[in-house]
């Protein structure tokens, strides 16, 4: 028997594969001739069963794993929409431009400039201003324009009018005809609230020399670009909301004429010194 076996350990390595293929041939003939027995050999087999935590935890991985990143994904845009909803600012006011100009490329940080004619009003302790920019072309000729975005725009616009809840619009003469049409009184006469004001002209404060229109890069057109206040009546119900952003809104054009006119507006008395008065 040793002999043999030292005889084995020297087969030629083809026989070998051989004899393995011969073998493999006579149990995939056993399986089709007897399946029955191969598959109670089958169930006889003990399943693997992940004990550890990190064996649970990898073989849920490699089961779930797509479907975990998509959970995730959903929680996290859930939970951010909730907060945008519930738990976002609250907006003192909303100005909207609609023009052939993106101000906010040239500076990048106009909200805040906008923010600083507006006060507190809703009292939450910060003046928060939403700066809504919508770059408008009506020029049909124009080069440079993607058109269906352009339509996009003009749309949007007119949703907004249509809305009724934003009033400050800063706008140049060709949108401000097309979205006034044939209507009038569309928007607040401005020049009955703020006479003899040079730069009032009916129902537009034209901005191009005031400080706020230097910080816009208005100062360098030759058309105007204007600020408008959206008048009660049309599709603007009048109810407690919308006449408190009326408001919000006037306050909002009174603060730029001040800076620009401190002499018609003069600054509140400032309150009395009640403990140096008590003192004296």
């Amino acid at each position: 028997m040793a002999k043999k076996k030292k005889k084995d350990a020297y087969i030629d390595p083809q026989q070998r594969e051989l004899r393995e293929l011969i073998e493999l041939k006579k149990m995939q003939q056993a399986a089709a001739e007897h399946p029955e027995e191969v598959q109670a050999e089958f169930e006889k087999e003990e399943p693997i069963v992940p004990k550890t935590f990190k064996e649970k935890w990898k073989n849920y991985w490699y089961h779930y794993k797509g479907a975990t990143w998509g959970g995730l994904a959903a929680v996290v845009l859930v939970v951010w929409l909730i907060k945008d909803i519930f738990f976002g600012p609250e907006y003192d006011l909303t100005i909207t431009t609609a023009t052939n100009y993106m101000f906010s490329a040239l500076n990048d940080s106009l909200a805040s400039d906008l923010a600083s004619y507006a006060e507190d009003y809703n009292g939450d302790g910060k003046t928060d201003v939403t700066y809504d920019e919508i770059a408008i072309t009506l020029d049909s000729d124009a080069e440079n324009v993607d058109m269906q975005v352009n339509a996009i725009n003009i749309q949007k616009l007119m949703a907004v009018f249509a809305s009724g809840e934003d009033l400050v619009f800063i706008l140049e003469q060709e949108v401000y005809d097309y979205v006034c049409g044939e209507d009038e009184g569309i928007f607040v006469d401005l020049s009955a609230l703020y006479p003899d004001i040079d730069i009032i002209e009916g129902d537009k404060l034209i901005l191009n020399d005031t400080a706020l229109g230097k910080k816009m890069y208005l100062n360098g057109l030759e058309e105007d670009v204007f600020l408008c206040v959206r008048d009660m009546g049309g599709t603007v119900k009048e109810n407690e909301k919308s006449m408190s952003t009326l408001e919000r809104s006037l306050d909002f054009v009174e603060n730029i004429l001040r800076e620009e006119y401190p002499d018609k507006f003069p600054a509140d008395e400032a309150p009395a010194d009640t403990d140096s008065a008590e003192a004296e």
